[in-house]
């Protein structure tokens, strides 16, 4: 009987990969031995190693259901811990990967529309916020920029935790966050 190997499977050794010996570094022979499976498998069935990491970053989103963490509850505060809570629990799994690839990503355009579907997720956070900008809960700013705001500091800690091995840094409190993110925010 043939072995199966799952998409997922792949998508995990891409992600290790990729992780530990960057992009540039990271070649097709060694996902597929990560994967186990032969490099003419991966490129059979997904083409290139920029389509792999396309595919990886798909995959870590549908299966973290982050897209059902920006739906609207109409309290804004257990909505933006949901999101923060679910953007802490992907980048904690796999923030060394999303690290490697944002470093290297001006070296290798090949990449950039591997952010398309991460991108539509900011947009959906900003349409939540301008939800509750719109029913005068928020004050009204430009909604990217409050997504930015929301998350800025969540990825800059990922950065600075994954370039220092993240022992010094101490876990980032959601609730305290968002209640900052609020304070001056709030339109009542």
């Amino acid at each position: 009987m043939p072995k199966v190997i799952t998409d997922l499977q792949i998508f995990l050794a891409v992600i290790e990969t990729i992780a530990e010996r960057g992009y540039a570094g990271a070649t097709t022979r060694q996902i597929a031995e990560a994967a186990k499976v032969s490099e003419v498998t991966l490129f059979r069935k997904y083409g290139t190693k920029a389509e792999l990491v396309k595919r990886a970053i798909n995959a870590l989103i549908e299966q973290s259901n982050f897209e059902s963490s920006t739906q609207y509850t109409g309290d804004i505060r257990a909505d933006l811990l949901r999101i923060l809570q679910a953007y802490q629990e992907a980048v904690i799994l796999h923030g060394r990967f999303f690290f490697v690839i944002f470093a290297e990503l001006n070296r290798a355009p090949e990449l950039a529309d591997s952010f398309s579907q991460p991108l539509g997720l900011f947009q959906s956070i900003g349409k939540l916020l301008m939800r509750y900008q719109t029913e005068s809960v928020l004050k009204s700013e430009n909604h990217l920029h409050s997504v930015a705001s929301l998350l800025g500091p969540l990825i800059y800690f990922s950065m600075i935790s994954h370039s220092v091995g993240g022992a010094s840094m101490p876990p980032m409190d959601a609730e305290a966050h968002v209640r900052h993110f609020l304070e001056g925010r709030l339109a009542s």
